[in-house]
């Protein structure tokens, strides 16, 4: 007797099939999260607006428009990425890293470097 003469057990192979050709297909299809989508790691305001531009600081691409910057992570810590940022781009106003504010004392020192 062979595998396939019964035909419930042939609908039933065909239905695990189907099913792990389903799960399979919708895993690669499903969005990631947003924060996966964007490759942003740091997030900069810049007091001045600049044309758009990018750059590499620090091994991370940094791209900037008007007043806004984002950029992939990079090998420094972020105060030196911040520093780095405002001298390549000017003074920045506000900056964050996977999510997290640059406190004040690092922004301040990010500011006075530029």
């Amino acid at each position: 007797m062979t595998l396939f003469q019964h035909p419930l057990r042939q609908a039933a192979i065909a239905g695990v099939a189907m099913l792990t050709t389903a799960l399979t297909f919708g895993a690669a299809v499903t969005p990631a999260p947003a924060q996966a989508q964007s490759s942003a790691y740091y997030r900069a305001t810049l007091e001045q607006p600049v044309e758009k531009r990018t750059e590499v600081i620090r091994g991370g691409t940094f791209i900037c428009s008007g007043t806004v910057c984002v950029g992939t992570k990079a090998r420094s810590r972020p105060v030196h990425v911040c520093e780095r940022l405002g001298r390549e781009f000017g003074t920045v106003a506000s900056f964050s890293y996977d999510g997290s504010e640059l406190d004040a004392e690092a922004l301040a020192a990010c500011r006075t470097e530029a």
